[in-house]
Formats: C-alpha cells, sequence, structure tokens
C-alpha cells in the first residue's frame, strides 16, 4: 500500500507542473455551472419544480455534479496505456514491483486531489457569483456515504479505462472502443444531465449499473436529494462493480500481455 500511497504523492506534486491544464479544468467546472444556470433558468421560468427538482435543488445538483466531473481524471488513462503499448514504453509498469492497474489509479487519485483544490474553488465562486443557495443534506450518514463513494467511483473509473487501454495488446487502435463510450459514460454518470429526470423503466435499470453511483448518486445525497438507505444500497452496488472491473483487468492483463513485443523502459 505504502508504494501507491507514494506514486499518488509524486502525481500530485507533478500536476503543479501543468498549470494551464488545472486552469482549463476550473474553467470548465465555470462553464458547466453557468450553463446549467443559463439553461435551467429558461426551463424553471413560470415553474416550480421539474422532475421532482426545484431551481435551488438543480442548481445545487449542477455545482457539485461539476466539482465532481471536474476531479474525475479517468478518461486519460485508456488513452495513456494504449499509446504507452503501441509505442513500446508500456514495458517498465511490466517490471516495477506494482500492479499496472493499481499504478494507474493511485497515479489517478493523486492528479485528481490536486485538480479537487481549484475545482472546490471554481465551484464556490460560481455559487457566490450566481447566488446559488446550495441545498445541502442534512442527514450525516447519507454525506459520509457520499464522501466514501467518490473514491470507490474513481477506483471504477479508472479500471474501466485500463481496460480498454490494454486492448491495445490486441487491437492496432483502440480508438474507437474509446469514442463509442466516451458520451454514453458521460450522460449516464449524470455528468449532464440528472438521471432523475430520466423514464422509471431506464433509472429502475440503471440503478444496477456502475455509472450511475459515480457522479449522479454522490452529487444527489450531498444536496439531499437521496437517503443514506439509496447510498448504502449503491456504494454496495458500485463496490461489486469495481471488484469486479478489477478482477476482470488482472485477468485480460495475465492473457494479453504475451501478445507485447515492446521493448525499451
Amino acid at each position: 500500500m505504502k508504494k501507491y500511497i507514494e506514486t499518488a504523492k509524486i502525481m500530485f506534486k507533478a500536476q503543479i507542473i501543468y498549470r494551464f491544464d488545472v486552469m482549463l479544468t476550473a474553467v470548465g467546472t465555470v462553464w458547466r455551472i453557468l450553463f446549467a444556470r443559463i439553461l435551467w433558468g429558461a426551463v424553471f421560468a413560470g415553474r416550480d419544480s421539474v422532475g421532482g427538482f426545484t431551481l435551488r435543488t438543480m442548481l445545487s445538483y449542477y455545482v457539485v455534479s461539476s466539482f465532481l466531473a471536474s476531479i474525475e481524471m479517468s478518461w486519460g488513462v485508456s488513452g495513456e496505456v494504449s499509446a504507452r503499448i503501441r509505442g513500446g514504453t508500456f514495458s517498465k509498469y511490466m517490471v516495477i514491483p506494482t500492479q499496472p492497474e493499481f499504478h494507474f489509479i493511485a497515479q489517478s487519485f493523486g492528479a485528481s486531489c490536486y485538480y479537487a483544490i481549484f475545482a472546490a474553488a471554481a465551484a464556490v465562486l460560481c455559487a457566490s457569483v450566481f447566488r446559488i443557495n446550495l441545498s445541502v443534506a442534512s442527514d450525516p450518514a447519507a454525506a459520509a456515504c457520499a464522501v466514501v463513494m467518490v473514491p470507490v467511483g474513481l477506483a471504477f473509473m479508472v479500471s474501466y479505462h485500463y481496460l480498454i487501454g490494454i486492448l491495445a495488446f490486441k487491437f492496432q487502435d483502440v480508438g474507437f472502443f474509446r469514442h463509442l463510450q466516451g458520451s454514453l459514460v458521460s450522460f449516464f454518470t449524470g455528468a449532464i444531465v440528472p438521471l432523475t429526470l430520466l423514464p422509471e423503466g431506464m433509472m429502475g435499470f440503471l440503478r444496477f449499473m456502475p455509472f450511475t453511483y459515480v457522479t449522479y448518486m454522490p452529487a444527489t445525497l450531498i444536496t439531499g436529494r437521496a437517503s443514506a438507505g439509496e447510498g448504502l444500497f449503491g456504494l454496495a452496488v458500485l463496490s461489486v462493480w469495481t471488484a469486479g472491473m478489477i478482477s476482470t483487468c488482472r485477468f485480460a492483463y495475465g492473457r494479453l500481455r504475451v501478445k507485447y513485443d515492446g521493448v525499451g523502459i
């Protein structure tokens, strides 16, 4: 465990170099909240609620979900892994005394912790400038579920993207897989619109899928839109999926690595 903590710390410090990337992430947070303020302000004109949301709770959801979406850095893992495999530099992850998937999880945690500082500042600034009276959960158990769910969701997403990345052991280009799932994952995590606005039948299906608990459920727990019971159920579902995804990555890596002929460190 210590070696992965050190990996996360090194990645945290490394982000200081990429100041422009950090600035763009903060700007992205501001943009999502601004877009939500304009869009939902128009939708709620003359209405008290939409899909069970008031304008206050809807904007609160977007402030929290924009923050969570900004610190979820897993999207780059599949690209980095596949590029290293095709370029022959993935060899170093085969010789260092760490499991590759856990190494990338640790890296993502380190980067996310750094980005979280500026994403939180951007979210608080937007809430102040746009005078958003945030709706916050009154149940400490619900908030605690959200706090635990966020890192578990991050671990799942990193493992998911790592699995796509190692497909480069077998396929010349994994760009098709990356683009195919990109928009769908963003939608089903709740980063675009709250999932409660979807048809009830689809929501029943999504309750057993992991993506629901990456952004949507933590955001609804923090804003008081979901109960601690729902949070515990979601945490159990997400934990099972995360354990299954990590196991799948280990199995796929063991089978596919024999096809690797990369050289160099």
